[in-house]
């Protein structure tokens, strides 16, 4: 694709936004192209971890402008292809990680902000900018940035055009770490490279189990929800070797 790339670290998979002269800009074309591939990546079952990146001078500036202007005359139908993009992520069996490496803004903000994990650069920053284009948010924006950061610094954002730096990302509990550019990748790598040894299978039902979890109003839901989940891992041959090695190792040093 000329709009980004996939390279695959054993189990970790890279998508690279590449349209770096257009600062990552994302069109329903390009926004279809990449749900597509991350749903084709989910059948990957040898992958465990999805890292999203935009290379150069920007993560993802957000929409074409072009295609707001010709979408605000036709059906919606052009809007609701731009949300695929970052709803294919925000839907992923992986884990996700956003490697943030410039600005984020708007819809670009958005493919941030549905992933698990966000590690951005010195250079990242974020800009929700809706009301700049005089637009009601878009694409869950309203949703997902006030649980992250809090009610009022995502007013501020919205409603007050409030911009963050990789810094100020950081304090609010938006980005995890805050690295250089060139460490983003490396720091993911290593940062799940015990996952290499972790069933996919569990991987990926535990990615599922805490989106469930969420919905759980009580604590005794949560446990009796976790009781079916724990129990069925603890019968799978991953889990009695786990187990039977650790209690060598034990013996052993006793």
């Amino acid at each position: 694709m000329d709009s980004f790339i996939i390279e695959k670290y054993g189990h970790v998979a890279l998508l690279q936004l590449t349209a770096a002269e257009k600062r990552n800009l994302l069109t329903p074309d390009i926004a279809l192209q990449i749900a597509a591939a991350v749903h084709q990546l989910s059948l990957d079952n040898e992958l465990k971890v999805l890292c999203v990146m935009g290379t150069e001078r920007a993560f993802c500036a957000g929409a074409d402008l072009e295609v707001l202007q010709h979408a605000a005359d036709g059906d919606g139908t052009e809007l609701k292809q731009l949300y695929q993009a970052f709803s294919q992520v925000a839907d992923s069996p992986l884990l996700t990680i956003a490697l943030v490496n410039g600005p984020a803004v708007g819809a670009g903000m958005n493919l941030a902000m549905v992933c698990d994990i966000r590690l951005a650069s010195k250079e990242a920053w974020f800009d929700s900018r809706f009301f700049q284009l005089a637009l009601h948010p878009g694409g869950g924006h309203g949703w997902l940035l006030p649980q992250l950061i809090g009610w009022q610094q995502a007013m501020a954002m919205l409603f007050c055009g409030e911009k963050l730096s990789a810094d100020q990302a950081w304090q609010y509990g938006l980005v995890k770490e805050v690295l250089a550019a060139d460490q983003l990748l490396p720091r993911a790598l290593a940062m799940t490279a015990d996952l290499a040894t972790v069933p996919t299978a569990l991987v990926r039902q535990t990615k599922s189990s805490m989106r469930q979890l969420l919905h759980c109003k009580e604590h005794s839901q949560a446990v009796e929800f976790e009781y079916q989940q724990q129990f069925y891992s603890l019968q799978q041959d991953a889990a009695r070797q786990a187990i039977a090695a650790l209690q060598h190792k034990l013996a052993t040093k006793s």
